[in-house]
């Protein structure tokens, strides 16, 4: 495990992209005696921001998650790439975790940095929290103090912790104490209510998470965190500025990856260009959802000119299911397609790692349980829904309207009187119907439809709920469909130079190390009842 690299290796890679919104911080970090906390808190929020919303997200996730397409690699393809994989790998424990572990081992026992040390740890939480739910069981108590053969540990272990620990470190928080400097906290400026906020959010996303009863969960453990952090809920994020989130920079060290493919470079990369995803298109349209004019643009050019029309990620497949009906698809390029919406397209986007509009479904969700104390299941979606308009701009009365369109509804059924094929993909096998008093599945599709570009936590809600309707991928080499994949392998590298921690860990999985093992807190794959296998 290449973890073992020194910090001052990793600063040294790091300086030239913590650029424009990420400046420096004060201390020159090329000749570092020891690092300032500030320049090594905002290093790991950039490098995390950079991880999930960069590559990877238009990579692995935005296939994985229905929202976006990203046209057709191999992780796309739902296969794989034993480089990249190494790539995601390292990049999440050498320039996400490692300056955080070196706070850490800097300042701990200093009681004038209590506050930022316990922010590192929190911001540490949020990173093994995605790690885990990618690969499953992974290295963390000891991942990062420079030993090649780290042990592994089990997946359900690592989300108790997680758990655990973030209880006490949101408790750990002292209010009147010190706190990073506004410039070097790109996500909260350094307030810390709002820190200790995002910690006992981030238990709650957790517990909902392992939800599920076993072996896909423990409700047990869930339903007792869910219990504590109801109990104090205005410690939740609880209003639209406390949602946690970052922009890049607007200039080329420092912006958005997906502005530098899909915008600076639009005519290199034209055959590839990210687009609308059909499944986003049909959760949207049909329901009047304004928010489709936020998530994507209508069709430049082509068949479906002027209209909202999403990449069908099955790429043509399936042609002999569709009982006559034309593919709309086929021989389509690129840019006859909906282009992703010009907010995810700035130079400076905004990427966001847990919500207000989050927060609220996920109460919604808790409540619904009947796990949450002092609210209502009804009350947390509709106050879901108004967090979601307003992040994106829209007015309360474009909410109303929504709140009140059938489906939307709490608790009625889609109105698909004379206009069933607008709620389903192009093939008729998957559909955004929602029957009446299926208040999950209500919740479920708001929670998806309120995190567009958010893949790691978009995907890992799919596979841990498994209620929405999306056309399997369709493997042109192999004549099968494929459904979502549940994880990443783990990393060739490993087998190399952690050979007996790795293969412990890809024992204690539920199948093969492969995409296909479901990992522990999801349920399993939903075969579609209109397909042969």
């Amino acid at each position: 495990m290449k973890s073992r690299i020194v910090i001052l290796c990793l600063l040294a890679s790091s300086l030239g992209s913590c650029t424009e919104d990420f400046e420096e911080i004060n201390e020159n970090p090329n000749n570092p005696v020891v690092v300032n906390p500030d320049f090594l808190l905002t290093t790991s929020q950039f490098e995390t921001l950079n991880l999930y919303g960069g590559t990877m997200n238009r990579v692995v996730f935005f296939n994985y998650t229905h929202h976006f397409s990203g046209f057709q690699g191999e992780f796309q393809r739902y296969t794989y790439n034993n480089t990249e994989n190494n790539t995601y790998w390292e990049n999440t424990y050498i320039n996400c975790l490692q300056p955080l572990h070196q706070i850490e081992l800097a300042y701990q026992d200093n009681p004038a940095y209590r506050n930022r040390v316990t922010i590192a740890r929190i911001w540490k939480a949020y990173i093994f929290s995605n790690a885990v739910s990618i690969w499953g069981g992974i290295p963390k108590s000891l991942a990062l103090n420079g030993d090649p053969r780290v042990p592994y540990e089990k997946e359900e272990d690592i989300y108790y912790a997680l758990l655990d620990e973030l209880k006490a470190l949101a408790e750990a928080i002292d209010p009147a104490g010190d706190k990073y400097t506004a410039v070097a906290d790109k996500i909260y400026g350094g307030d810390l209510p709002r820190w200790r906020k995002f910690a006992n959010t981030l238990r709650l996303r957790l517990a909902m998470r392992i939800s599920n009863e076993a072996p896909n969960g423990n409700p047990q453990v869930a339903r007792q965190v869910v219990a504590e952090v109801s109990q104090d809920a205005q410690s939740t994020l609880t209003s639209q500025a406390e949602t946690a989130a970052a922009t890049w920079g607007t200039t080329s060290d420092a912006w958005s990856p997906l502005y530098d493919r899909a915008v600076y470079n639009y005519t290199a990369n034209l055959a590839t260009i990210p687009v609308l995803n059909e499944s986003l298109v049909y959760h949207t349209l049909p329901y009047g959802d304004p928010r489709l004019g936020v998530y994507g643009q209508p069709v430049r050019l082509g068949p479906q000119r002027g209209k909202y029309f999403g990449q069908n990620i099955s790429y043509g497949g399936g042609d002999e299911f569709a009982g006559g009906t034309p593919n709309p698809h086929r021989g389509l390029k690129q840019e006859n397609y909906s282009p992703i919406g010009a907010l995810f397209l700035k130079p400076d986007a905004e990427y966001v790692f847990l919500s207000y509009a989050e927060s609220c479904l996920l109460k919604a969700e808790a409540a619904l349980k009947g796990w949450w104390q002092g609210g209502d299941a009804q009350q947390y979606y509709y106050e879901g829904i108004g967090a979601s308009f307003n992040r994106y701009g829209l007015t309360p009365a474009q909410a109303t309207t929504y709140q009140n369109t059938p489906g939307i509804k709490w608790g009625t059924a889609s109105d698909t009187t004379g206009r069933k094929a607008a709620f389903g993909d192009w093939l008729g096998i998957s559909s955004s119907y929602v029957p009446a008093g299926d208040y999950f599945r209500q919740i479920v599709m708001q929670h998806w439809l309120a995190i567009p570009g958010q893949g790691v936590d978009a995907w890992a809600l799919l596979r841990r709920t498994r209620v929405l309707e999306f056309q399997p991928q369709f493997d042109t080499y192999s004549g099968d469909y494929a459904y979502l994949p549940n994880r990443l392998l783990y990393p060739a590298d490993e087998y190399q130079t952690n050979s007996a921690e790795v293969q412990k860990a890809a024992a204690w999985l539920s199948g093969p190390d492969n995409l296909t093992t479901k990992l522990w807190f999801a349920r399993p794959v939903k075969p579609n009842p209109f397909l042969p296998y």
